[in-house]
């Protein structure tokens, strides 16, 4: 395929990677950190504000790990300055995920996460020159520097004003594609696809010890194992409704666009598409915890809705991402998450915890079942 050529392009441009490095790995476990630490943040404040903020520094943070995708795609990590420059990027990621938790509090680490932020913006700026996406940087550059700087300004607000500076520096970036397009950029298929399905594997499986570690602190054995069972049946589906077939398909669908439309595919799908699918497994790993707590007692305000919202934000994030790709919605999909709206939130809030995430788990296996079936009629 055409952005697939092995070894390095002429003129010192390295050619679009194959497959995933070893420091590649190293920067998305740095990565998930900031996951979990907005998981955390969200466990604190469990409220609509809670959400609001978590799901802000959320599209902040996928926005540029997007981009460091989109960078070691084109980057020579061979060489050792490369290397260097992709650990200096991880050592930003690693300081805005310990500003992450107090980000939206007064004192200091307001700044020291747009301050940590702006390093991660300009390292990524300055490493795709020389690249074979040094043309589209020109563009796209320049505006997330803005972003950037806007994120550190929101450092300097009030608090509780901080969450609306940081709401312009998304739209800032998130519709950049949409009036600077994504031309000059390639895309590696196999790199990028295996980068992406890393990534949504790497936050599951930090979602299963972070609920793990959650209910192990619980005095009651019936909510330690029965709960964290249920918990990583639901977790377990989840994993299964991408990598049976999804991820593999994607990987065909999107070698099948023409190179000169892969680029904005590939912005879509994993990036629009994978904030949804990304944000709902921290949700729903958040509702998980909050479930087990209350195992055998009803959950009342946004408690009680956390665990379905996050699972169907994760079947949402899931259908779109087929839809860009395939260009077709996939209707079970999206029946599912409202039912699993409908019928988990009555389920938390009636019952308790142990109802809520039997029938989450429940209703997951169906559409897996559901799916199996309907793909063996086909065959």
């Amino acid at each position: 395929m055409s952005d697939g050529s092995t070894g390095r392009a002429r003129e010192g441009t390295a050619a679009p990677a194959e497959s995933v490095r070893p420091l590649e790995l190293f920067f998305d476990l740095v990565f998930v950190f900031t996951i979990t630490q907005i998981a955390g943040l969200l466990a604190a404040h469990p409220d609509l504000l809670g959400l609001a903020r978590s799901a802000l520094l959320l599209a902040l943070i996928w926005w540029m790990y997007g981009g460091y995708a989109w960078l070691t795609n084109a980057l020579d990590l061979e060489r050792t300055g490369p290397r260097l420059l992709l650990l200096l990027g991880t050592a930003g990621f690693f300081v805005m995920s310990m500003a992450v938790p107090r980000a939206a509090e007064p004192g200091p680490w307001g700044l020291v996460f747009g301050a940590a932020y702006l390093v991660v913006v300009l390292v990524h700026t300055f490493g795709f020159l020389g690249t074979s996406g040094h043309v589209g940087i020109t563009r796209i550059g320049p505006i997330n520097v803005v972003s950037a700087l806007v994120v550190l300004a929101a450092g300097a607000v009030p608090a509780h004003e901080r969450a609306w500076v940081w709401a312009v520096a998304v739209a800032i970036e998130w519709m950049t594609p949409f009036h600077s397009g994504v031309g000059g950029f390639s895309v590696g298929v196999g790199h990028f696809v295996e980068r992406h399905g890393l990534a949504v594997i790497i936050v599951l499986g930090e979602s299963v010890a972070e609920v793990g570690a959650a209910a192990t602190h619980e005095d009651r054995l019936t909510a330690v194992l029965v709960g964290a069972l249920l918990a990583l049946a639901a977790s377990a589906a989840m994993w299964w409704l991408y990598f049976d077939r999804e991820e593999e398909d994607s990987l065909a669908l999107l070698e099948r666009v023409p190179a000169q439309r892969r680029p904005r595919v590939a912005v879509l799908s994993f990036g629009y598409a994978y904030l949804f699918v990304v944000f709902g497994i921290a949700v729903s790993a958040v509702g998980m915890q909050e479930a087990i707590d209350a195992f055998t007692e009803p959950l009342h305000g946004l408690p009680a809705a956390m665990l379905p919202l996050g699972t169907a934000l994760y079947l949402g994030g899931l259908a779109y991402f087929h839809w860009t790709l395939a260009g077709r919605w996939p209707v079970p999909r999206l029946a599912a998450a409202v039912v699993v709206l409908a019928a988990g939130v009555p389920a938390l809030r009636w019952s308790g915890g142990c109802a809520g995430l039997a029938v989450t788990a429940a209703l997951l296996v169906g559409l897996i079942l559901w799916e199996r079936t309907h793909q063996s009629q086909q065959a």
